[in-house]
């Protein structure tokens, strides 16, 4: 609902709506409503939501912060200091411009390390090795330490230019987000075939679960109490090799 009405209250272009929206972009729960909020405000385009619309540069949801972006572009709002200007580009997706300029500040590029969005802190370490910072130096664990593959070695590939020792990136990879534990799943699998494919985020797991179970039961009726189990069991085994070699395929790092 407060997302129709954010829709309406920028179709009107009324500046009376500001004061309203203002709160929601920076408050609500919802990053749907907090996007609407910022195309509205451009719609609108009264300056007194630049202040706003700028602080908005650092919500912690790429849409809002593209959407903001936007805003402040179509009204014609220019960063008037370097750091201002990395939030920009960074909100409207622009990485490429960012290492235009000489003395470009890291602070906001760091920030974007901590991203919800793997794509947004991959694109933040490339930009920091660009650069060539050796105060950069200082996010090389927390990119190194990341769960996302893809971030840890785009910072593999970055930080030596900031002036980081190669023997570095050994340690600070070790001390990782480790991926899910193989031998939790092949456990879970081998007493509770498909939990263990549930654990790994397959969606089909729990459906193999609930399908050994009713097979239990139904053999249960016809056969001695044991036969259902051994059997069960026994295709828990395959699953329990299965699991062992779907892990086999990817690498550790």
């Amino acid at each position: 609902m407060r997302l129709g009405i954010v829709e309406v209250l920028g179709n009107l272009h009324d500046a009376h709506a500001v004061p309203t929206l203002l709160p929601l972009l920076s408050g609500d729960e919802s990053n749907e409503v907090r996007w609407a909020c910022a195309i509205s405000l451009g719609e609108i385009g009264d300056e007194t939501a630049r202040p706003g619309l700028v602080a908005a540069l650092q919500d912690p949801d790429k849409y809002v912060r593209y959407g903001v972006a936007l805003a402040l572009e179509k009204n014609g709002w220019i960063p008037s200091d370097p750091e201002g200007r990395v939030w920009f580009l960074a909100a409207a997706q622009r990485w490429d411009q960012i290492p235009g300029d000489t003395g470009i500040p890291v602070a906001p590029l760091i920030h974007h390390l901590r991203d919800h969005d793997p794509g947004i802190r991959q694109q933040a370490v490339k930009i920091l090795g660009e650069l060539h910072d050796p105060a950069a130096e200082g996010a090389c664990d927390l990119a190194l330490r990341d769960g996302s593959s893809l971030v840890r070695w785009e910072a593999v590939m970055a930080f030596p230019n900031c002036n980081i020792p190669l023997m570095h990136l050994p340690r600070g990879l070790s001390r990782r987000k480790r991926e899910k534990n193989p031998y939790a799943a092949m456990i879970l699998n081998f007493f509770f075939i498909g939990l263990g494919y549930s654990y790994l985020g397959m969606w089909w797991g729990f459906l193999l679960f609930q399908i050994n179970v009713t097979a239990i039961l139904i053999m249960g009726l016809r056969f001695p109490v044991y036969i259902p189990y051994l059997v069960s069991y026994a295709v828990s085994a395959v699953a329990v090799v299965h699991t062992w070699f779907y892990f086999r395929r990817f690498p550790d790092l």
